[in-house]
């Protein structure tokens, strides 16, 4: 595979930021940058060690992650610096500032995040890992498809793959059930409005939609999944040419629209979801007021790990599709990334390794359920996984072949894939329309024009 060469412009349009990298070195501190090519890597620091992790909608979780890396540091007397990184916005600012680190010569060692692998991979700012995810091969087995498919790049794998990450529907059982509704049977984002409208009573604070199109990631997510949906891609198989602007990306557009603004379906809408941030849908479903919402496994995870009520009455929903294609889906992960330059690279495979005994998984299980699911099909068949039903749906997600990649697909995943999500062209475009800026056709339009400029500074070709 060609790796085209990334400006520093482009990479900040993957990032999703404007602020300059030469600024951001700021956010670290000062060093000799390292050597070009060939040149001495920055000296090795054996009694110290630097871990980021991601900041998920989930205190429990994040807190087991962060014992285990404490743990791992007092056991082997290393002075332990550890921090978050942003979880559940839609924003690149993290990877800008480990960009900067990398440039300055002093990165992190390790960073544990969602984030798509091969795109960091591309933007130079992670290292081969492949011994380490091929010891964990041989102790549970080749990754799920997804997880594999943003990691594996050029016959060497960029990451290890700790978990997959539960993501999909989520349903209040206690609330469809009485009206005859059974989510698990409709297919198709027309059928699940209409039974969410049906459910709904705003009279008593029920209202039955509770998933955005703003700017965060769940707004990203279901517009990828509707412009997929309704027949429309941003590229091509290859990933080198945008293909976003045609009449069934109308189509996805108008039909959310009307969705998300036709007094049609007003009674089925919380109050102010068209300005929701990342956590909305989850403060909003926990809280008892919206039947039905599309997140993370975090906001079943917490229900459980909280005692709440909901979480008995709550299923998981396989996530619905559009007219053209029907079902596609695929669970990415968390992942392991060895960072560019880690001064300290030989604690690196230990701690990783360390999160892998089978009982700090089990531990990890449990403490996340349905949240933190298994990357290796073996794992399916544990104990601390079959005893909650509702992981018996989400394993043919997690292992659904399309290993759908968000909104790369059905390409591989690039660094100007990346900034479609990063740079919220998605839920721009619709935004464009509800505000009453453009039509459909306008805004799907700009947007294509805006993704071709894009791919064009990342070095693809972008038009045919």
């Amino acid at each position: 595979m060609t790796q085209n060469r990334l400006t520093r412009r482009s990479f900040l349009k993957f990032a999703g930021g404007t602020v300059a990298i030469g600024a951001l070195a700021a956010c670290v501190p000062a060093t000799t940058a390292p050597a070009g090519d060939g040149g001495a890597a920055p000296a090795a620091e054996a009694g110290s060690l630097w871990v980021l992790h991601k900041q998920d909608y989930h205190p429990e979780y994040n807190d087991f992650i962060r014992a285990q890396i404490v743990d791992y540091a007092e056991a082997n007397n290393l002075e332990l610096e550890v921090a978050f990184t942003a979880g559940f916005e839609g924003t690149g600012a993290d990877v800008q500032k480990v960009a900067a680190a990398v440039q300055a010569g002093d990165p992190p060692d390790v960073w544990i995040d969602n984030l798509s692998p091969v795109k960091l991979d591309q933007l130079g700012l992670i290292e081969d890992v492949t011994d380490i995810q091929e010891q964990v091969i041989e102790m549970y087995g080749e990754p799920a498809p997804l997880p594999k498919k943003l990691n594996y790049r050029d016959g060497k794998y960029v990451c290890v793959i700790l978990h997959t990450r539960g993501d999909g529907g989520w349903a209040r059982t206690d609330v469809f059930e009485p009206a005859g509704i059974d989510v698990s049977t409709l297919k198709t984002y027309d059928e699940l409005r209409e039974a969410c409208l049906e459910v709904s009573d705003p009279d008593n604070e029920m209202w039955g939609w509770g998933i955005p199109v703003s700017r965060n990631g769940d707004g990203s997510w279901m517009v990828n999944r509707v412009i997929h949906g309704w027949g429309a891609t941003y590229t091509d198989e290859t990933g080198e040419f945008v293909t976003l602007d045609s009449p069934e990306a109308v189509d996805a557009v108008n039909w959310m629209v009307e969705t998300w603004s036709d007094p049609k379906w007003e009674a089925m809408l919380p109050p102010g979801i068209a300005s929701w941030t990342g956590a909305s849908n989850n403060d909003s479903y926990l809280g008892g007021i919206v039947a039905y919402t599309q997140n993370a496994g975090t906001v079943y995870a917490k229900a459980v790990t909280d005692g709440l009520e909901i979480a008995d009455v709550t299923v998981y929903d396989f996530p619905k599709g559009g007219p053209v294609v029907e079902e596609f889906m695929g669970m990415g992960g968390m992942y392991m990334h060895m960072i560019k330059g880690a001064k300290n690279a030989a604690a690196v495979p230990d701690l990783f390794l360390s999160f892998f005994e089978q009982e700090k998984m089990e531990e990890m299980f449990e403490t996340g359920i349905s949240y933190t699911l298994p990357a290796y099909e073996p794992q399916w068949e544990w104990d601390v996984i079959t005893r909650y039903p509702i992981n018996d749906n989400m394993k043919a997600a997690a292992l659904h072949p399309t290993a759908w990649n968000a909104a790369a697909w059905p390409g591989p995943d690039t660094a100007q894939a990346g900034a479609i999500n990063s740079n919220n062209i998605g839920t721009d475009m619709v935004a464009n329309v509800l505000s009453g800026q453009m039509t459909a056709a306008e805004a799907v339009k700009d947007a294509h024009d805006k993704l071709v400029v894009i791919w064009q500074e990342f070095g693809a070709p972008g038009v045919q």
